[in-house]
C-alpha cells in the first residue's frame, strides 16, 4: 500500500476537491437562506424600508428573522459534509486506473516476481495520480443551479452597496432596527413634555420637541411628560450617579402622566417597545442670595430708622427681613425678624434706602446685633454683616403713656412658659368649682404677673388720674385678657391694644386715625407690589382714600380744639400769590392720579405717589389764624387779620393781575382736556360746568364740536391779548405813571407773544381737524402760562416780604400745612402728580387690550395679550 502523502500535489488536489463538495453540498442545503439573506440586503440598501411604512419594516424584519431560523434549520438538517473518499473518488473518476484508490491496494501474493511487477504498477498509478486535476463539478452545478444565481445575488448585492456607499450604514442600521412597537400602535402614541422651572425664577414653561438640542434650566425644574398610548409607558432619567426609573400614573382624561425633579445634567428617555422620545437637559445650579449693608442703620426725627441695603440673586430675591439678636443678658437668644419691603416683586438686584418705625417692637430700647437677611424662592438664605445696634424706643412725654409701654414691653418680652395646671380631683363633684380655670394668672410666668400688678397700680382711682375713660377701660380689658390667658402667645395678643392706648394717652384721637392711614397705605402697597387683582386693589385703594379723608377730618378737628378758628376751605391758593398751594380740589387730583396709576399697572409710580401722598399727610400742620383770608390758615396769600386798605396799591393791582391770569390759565388747561377728550371720540365739554361758557359771562358757545373748540380757543387768545393791552404791553401808564399798567414792566413781552402765538396755531389746527398739533399747541400755551403765573407770584412774594419781613410766613424755614415752603414757588419738595394727557394714553392702550382679548379668534394671541394683561 502506498502512502499518498509521499506523492507530491496529491494531499492539496484531495482538499481543494473535498472543499469544492463543501460549497456545493452547502449550496444545495442552505441555497433558500441564502436567497433570503441577499434580498433582504438588496432591499436594505436600496432604501425599500426606509421607503415603506414602520409597519411594513417590521413585518419583513421579523420574516426575514423567522425565514432565517426556518430555513437556516431546515438546511442544517440537508446539509451532510463530504468525506475524505467522495473528494478521493472525485479525483479518480478523472482516470480509468482509479489511481488513489487502487494505490491503497497491496499484492495477494508477495513473492518476487510479483514484488516486481507491484512496483511498477504502483509507478504507473503514481504518475496518473499525479496528471489528475481538481474537479469543478461545473456539471453539477449547472444542474442544481441553472439560472446562475449564485452569481446574480450576489453580483446585485454589490451593486446596491456601490450605490448606496455612503448611506449604506444608516440604512442598514434603519432596516435591522425598525419600529416594532408599530405593530402595537406604536404610530398612535402622541408625547407631550415640558419643563416647569422652580416658580422663584419667573421663568416660563419651556415645552420639548423630540431630538431637540440640549435644554438648560435651573436645577430643581420639574419635568411633566404626558402620553396618549394604549399602555404606560416607561420614563428614564439617566444623571450622574442617579438614574431615576419613572413610572406613568392614568389621569382622568385616560392619558398616561410622569413627573420628575432636574437636580443635574440629565438625559431623559420615554420608552414603549423601544425608544419613543429623548432629550438632554443641562440643570443650571441656584446661587444663594447676597446682601449687604450700603448705609449704617441711623435715627431719624420721626422715629424710623434709616439704612441702605443691596441685594442680587440669580433668580430674585423672595423676601429681605432685618433680624435682631440681642447682645445683653437677657432674652431666650432666639432671633427676631422684621420684613423690609423690597421695590419690586422678587428684584434679580436692588439697592435702596428704607425707612422703618422700629419704635414698637419689643426689643426697643435694648442693644441687638443686626444683620440683614435675603431669601431667595428656593430657601437659600444670604445674611450680610452684623451691626451693632441699639433699637430706638417711642419718644413719649406723657407719664400715662410711658406707663402703658412699660407694660406692653413687660409683657412681650417675656418668653418663659405658664406653669401646668394642677389636675382638679373635685372636678366631677357636685358644687365644686374649679378656680384655676378662671385665675390662671397664677401660674403665668412672672413678666405676665408682673405686667398684670402695674395695670393695677396705673388704673388705682381712675376719677383722679384719668381723664380720657378710653384708656381707663382699655387698660382694664387688658387685665381681664391677662387673667384669662393660658400662654404667651396668647397674651402677647394685648400688644395692639396698649400700643393704641398709649399712643392716645401721648397724642389724643388723631393718632388713631394716622394708624389706620398707613395701615391702609401697607395694604395698598402690598397689594401693587404682589401684583394683586384689580378688584383687590380697587377695594384697597377705596379704605385707602377713606383713611386719608379720616385722618384730615381728625387732624382738622384737633386743630379746632387746640384753638383754630375756622376749617380750611377749597380756594385755589394759585390765586393768592402765594406760591402753589394745594386745597381740596388739589388733593382730590392726587387721588384720581393714583387711582388712574393703580389702573393701568403703573405700579412704580403708584407707589411712589403712593408714599408722597402719605408723607404729605404726616406731616400735616395747621397753623393759627384769623380765619378770615381766603385758603388753608397758615397759607401764603393775605396776612391773616390784615384789612385791604392796608395793602399798598401795587400788591393789591399784582394779586387782581394773578387772579385774572389763574382763570386763564384754567380755561386753557379745561380746554387742552376737552381737545384730548376730542381726540379719543368722546366729545368736548368735560372741563366745564353744565351751562357755564369756557369763554366767561356773557359769551356764547359757538356751534359744532370742532368749530366749538376752534372758537372758545380763539376766545382765549382774545382775552389774552386784552389782557396784555390792558396792561399796556410794557409801555401804557395812568395818569400817575404807575397805575394798573404799571405792571406790564413786570411781564415779558415776548411770553405774551408766545402765548399768543401758540393759541392761534392751536385753533388753526382744530379748524383743519388736526387735534395733535392742537394740543401741542395748547401744551406750549398752558407751560408759558403757568411759567408767567409763578413769575408774577414770585414778585408777589417779594413784595409782601420786603414790607412785612419776617412776619410774612415766619420765614423761609415754615412750611405750609402740607409740609412745603411757604412763600415762593415750592422747592420740589411738593408731590409729582403724572400728567393727566399721559394717564389717559394708558387708559386707551389698556381699553385697547382689553378689547382685542375679547375679539381675537387666535389662541396664541389671546394668550400674548393675557399675558399683557396680567401685568397691569
Amino acid at each position: 500500500m502506498a502512502d499518498l502523502k509521499r506523492i507530491p500535489g496529491v494531499e492539496p488536489k484531495i482538499a481543494r476537491t473535498r472543499g469544492n463538495l463543501w460549497r456545493l453540498a452547502a449550496a444545495r442545503a442552505f441555497w433558500p437562506f441564502a436567497i433570503l439573506v441577499g434580498l433582504f440586503l438588496i432591499f436594505a440598501l436600496t432604501g425599500v424600508f426606509d421607503a415603506a411604512s414602520e409597519k411594513f419594516a417590521s413585518l419583513s424584519l421579523i420574516v426575514f428573522v423567522t425565514g432565517l431560523v426556518v430555513l437556516g434549520g431546515l438546511g442544517w438538517a440537508r446539509y451532510a459534509g463530504p468525506t475524505r473518499k467522495q473528494a478521493v473518488d472525485a479525483l479518480d473518476r478523472q482516470s480509468d486506473l482509479r489511481p488513489l484508490t487502487t494505490l491503497s491496494d497491496r499484492p495477494s501474493r508477495p513473492d518476487a516476481d510479483g514484488v516486481s511487477l507491484w512496483r511498477a504498477h504502483e509507478t504507473r498509478l503514481t504518475d496518473a495520480a499525479r496528471r489528475l486535476n481538481v474537479p469543478s463539478f461545473a456539471a453539477e452545478w449547472k444542474a442544481f443551479d441553472p439560472l446562475y444565481l449564485r452569481y446574480i445575488v450576489p453580483g446585485l448585492v454589490a451593486v446596491a452597496l456601490l450605490m448606496a456607499w455612503n448611506s449604506a450604514g444608516e440604512r442598514m442600521q434603519r432596516a435591522f432596527s425598525p419600529d416594532i412597537g408599530s405593530l402595537f400602535g406604536a404610530d398612535s402614541i402622541r408625547i407631550e413634555a415640558w419643563i416647569t422651572p422652580p416658580r422663584h425664577t419667573g421663568r416660563p414653561p419651556i415645552f420639548l420637541r423630540d431630538a431637540q438640542k440640549p435644554v438648560r434650566v435651573p436645577a430643581g425644574s420639574e419635568i411633566t411628560v404626558r402620553a396618549q398610548a394604549p399602555s404606560a409607558p416607561k420614563l428614564l432619567v439617566d444623571s450622574a450617579g442617579n438614574d431615576q426609573r419613572m413610572r406613568f400614573d392614568v389621569t382622568p382624561e385616560g392619558a398616561y402622566e410622569a413627573r420628575a425633579i432636574i437636580d443635574a445634567d440629565s438625559e431623559i428617555r420615554v420608552t414603549w417597545w423601544g425608544k419613543r422620545a429623548s432629550w438632554v437637559v443641562r440643570a443650571s445650579p441656584d446661587a444663594p442670595p447676597s446682601v449687604e449693608w450700603v448705609s449704617a442703620p441711623e435715627l431719624l426725627p420721626n422715629d424710623k430708622t434709616e439704612f441702605g441695603w443691596k441685594i442680587s440673586d440669580d433668580y430674585g430675591v423672595e423676601r429681605l427681613e432685618l433680624v435682631f439678636s440681642r447682645t445683653d443678658a437677657g432674652g431666650n437668644g432666639e432671633p427676631d425678624s422684621v420684613a423690609v419691603q423690597m421695590p419690586a416683586i422678587s428684584p434679580k438686584e436692588a439697592e435702596d434706602t428704607t425707612a422703618i418705625d422700629l419704635t414698637r417692637h419689643r426689643w426697643a430700647g435694648l442693644e441687638t446685633e443686626m444683620r440683614l437677611r435675603a431669601t431667595d424662592g428656593a430657601g437659600q438664605v444670604g445674611l450680610s454683616e452684623p451691626v451693632d445696634f441699639v433699637i430706638p424706643e417711642k419718644l413719649l412725654l406723657q407719664p400715662l403713656a410711658r406707663a402703658i409701654q412699660d407694660i406692653r414691653v413687660t409683657i412681650l418680652r417675656e418668653d418663659a412658659p405658664y406653669d401646668a395646671i394642677p389636675v382638679n380631683d373635685e372636678a366631677l363633684t357636685a358644687g365644686a368649682v374649679y378656680t384655676a380655670a378662671t385665675q390662671r394668672i397664677g401660674y403665668a410666668p412672672h413678666g405676665i404677673q408682673r405686667a398684670a400688678r402695674m395695670i393695677e397700680a396705673v388704673t388705682y382711682k381712675p376719677a383722679y388720674y384719668f381723664e380720657d375713660v378710653s384708656i381707663y377701660l382699655g387698660l382694664r380689658h387688658v387685665e381681664s385678657m391677662l387673667q384669662v390667658a393660658d400662654s404667651t402667645d396668647e397674651a402677647d395678643t394685648t400688644e395692639p391694644i396698649l400700643w393704641s392706648l398709649a399712643l392716645r394717652a401721648e397724642y389724643g384721637s388723631a393718632a388713631d386715625a394716622l394708624r389706620a392711614l398707613q395701615a391702609a397705605r401697607e395694604a395698598l402697597e402690598e397689594a401693587l407690589r404682589d401684583g394683586a387683582s384689580e378688584a383687590e386693589i380697587n377695594r384697597r385703594l377705596e379704605a385707602f382714600k377713606q383713611a386719608a379723608q379720616n385722618y384730615l377730618a381728625a387732624r382738622m378737628a384737633e386743630a379746632l380744639a387746640n384753638g383754630l378758628e375756622a376749617p380750611p376751605n377749597d380756594t385755589d391758593s394759585a390765586q393768592q400769590g402765594g406760591g402753589q398751594g394745594l386745597g381740596g380740589s388739589d388733593f382730590a387730583d392726587m387721588l384720581d392720579a393714583l387711582s388712574d396709576l393703580t389702573e393701568t399697572g403703573a405700579t412704580d409710580q403708584a407707589r411712589q405717589l403712593l408714599a408722597d401722598i402719605t408723607n404729605m399727610l404726616e406731616n400735616l400742620q395747621f397753623q393759627q389764624g384769623s380765619g378770615s383770608g381766603d385758603g388753608l390758615p397758615g397759607m401764603p396769600g393775605q396776612q391773616q387779620g390784615e384789612n385791604q386798605e392796608d395793602v399798598p396799591q401795587e400788591e393789591q393791582d399784582l394779586s387782581e393781575t394773578l387772579r385774572e391770569l389763574s382763570d386763564l390759565l384754567r380755561e386753557q388747561r379745561e380746554l387742552n382736556d376737552d381737545t384730548l377728550a376730542e381726540q379719543r371720540g368722546e366729545g368736548p365739554g368735560s372741563g366745564t360746568q353744565p351751562g357755564q361758557s369756557p369763554f366767561g359771562e356773557g359769551s356764547e358757545d359757538p356751534g359744532s364740536e370742532g368749530s366749538n373748540l376752534a372758537n372758545r380757543q380763539d376766545g382765549l387768545g382774545d382775552r389774552v391779548e386784552e389782557f396784555a393791552e390792558r396792561l399796556g404791553r410794557g409801555s401804557a401808564e395812568d395818569e400817575d405813571g404807575e397805575g394798573f399798567g404799571g405792571l406790564a414792566g413786570e411781564l415779558d413781552e415776548e411770553t405774551i407773544e408766545a402765548i399768543e402765538r401758540a393759541q392761534r396755531r392751536a385753533a388753526d389746527a382744530l379748524r383743519d381737524g388736526n387735534t395733535m398739533r392742537a394740543q401741542r399747541n395748547q401744551d406750549e400755551a398752558t407751560e408759558s402760562l403757568l411759567d408767567l403765573a409763578q413769575g408774577l407770584a414770585g414778585q408777589l412774594d417779594d413784595l409782601r416780604r420786603e414790607r412785612l419781613g419776617d412776619e410774612y410766613g415766619g420765614g423761609s424755614n415754615e412750611t405750609d400745612p402740607f409740609g412745603r415752603p411757604l412763600g415762593g414757588v415750592s422747592d420740589g419738595r411738593d408731590v409729582n402728580i403724572p400728567d393727566e394727557a399721559e394717564r389717559q394714553r394708558a387708559k386707551d392702550i389698556l381699553e385697547e387690550l382689553r378689547r382685542r382679548y375679547g375679539e381675537t379668534p387666535d389662541e396664541e394671541e389671546r394668550d400674548y395679550l393675557e399675558r399683557l394683561l396680567d401685568r397691569f
